[in-house]
């Protein structure tokens, strides 16, 4: 009688108790995310048209009503480029808001934690990748808008190059500043984990704040309106000349560095809520 012989099938082997999902695996997914979604490209490309729209709108109309009385204090560099900031931050805002609450949303956060358990790591993938997004499109833009404008402002004769002092800070400056704007509405979304609530949160700190300080008695708003986040600001993060300076504030890097305090601060916040709440 023929002996019949079995062979088990060989499980194949798992990973041990002590593997750790890595961060380049998360990375990667994270810009997969990112790159398929249409929201992104939408949003990016909306920014760098405003930016340009604003450079080309504003500095097209100075130099077609040029008078030579505006020359004393005009500022060339802050002409073309401060709208980018300006406008820039109310596109950004959105796309920093989406890229952590909508998956709170749709359920599928649940999907990501349970492919990358790791919290803290799937957290700061997500805001990296978002962050080098935003990067690579806000100061290219901030550059383009400065050639833009110094371009259509030729015939007033007053213009800027990069050459110049305190020229090329402003305009990285200006970049710089857009992307902050989206780690801060990225970091509160982390805690708020709504997209109304995120969006009118982040807007009403960014926009209705400054305003609002603006009631407050002369004493009090010069002496905090150097750490407002948004509002007035934003002429010394993109301007070049001293003489238009204002005293209250600090120079453009200290103003961009109080910012980024704030955002820090939201960033850390959301991943404390991204790590200890439930999805």
């Amino acid at each position: 009688m023929a002996a019949v012989t079995t062979s088990q099938a060989r499980p194949q082997a798992l990973p041990g108790d002590g593997y750790r999902a890595g961060i380049r695996g998360t990375l990667r997914s994270e810009l997969t995310k990112i790159r398929s979604v249409r929201s992104t490209y939408w949003t990016l490309i909306l920014l760098v048209l405003v930016g340009m729209a604003w450079s080309i709108a504003f500095c097209a109309g100075t130099a077609s009503h040029w008078a030579p009385g505006q020359r004393a204090g005009f500022d060339p560099t802050q002409a073309s480029i401060i709208g980018m900031a300006q406008l820039g931050q109310l596109v950004i805002i959105v796309l920093g808001t989406l890229a952590i609450t909508s998956e709170y949303s749709t359920g599928m956060i649940r999907t990501s934690l349970t492919v990358m358990p790791r919290r803290g790591v799937l957290y700061g993938a997500k805001a990296a990748v978002f962050a080098a997004a935003a990067l690579v499109v806000a100061v290219p833009t901030a550059f383009a808008c400065f050639f833009i404008g110094q371009a259509l402002l030729t015939r007033t004769h007053v213009t800027a190059t990069l050459a110049q002092p305190g020229v090329v800070p402003a305009v990285i400056g200006a970049g710089l500043y857009v992307v902050l704007c989206s780690l801060f509405a990225f970091g509160l979304g982390a805690v708020l984990r709504s997209t109304a609530g995120t969006l009118t949160a982040s807007y009403g700190v960014l926009f209705l704040l400054p305003e609002l300080a603006k009631a407050l008695p002369s004493a009090w708003y010069n002496d905090i309106e150097r750490w407002l986040p948004s509002g007035d600001v934003l002429t010394a993060i993109t301007g070049t000349q001293s003489v238009n300076h204002n005293p209250n504030l600090f120079s453009g890097w200290g103003e961009l560095a109080v910012f980024a305090g704030y955002t820090a601060v939201l960033l850390i916040l959301g991943a404390v809520s991204f790590r200890n709440r439930d999805a």
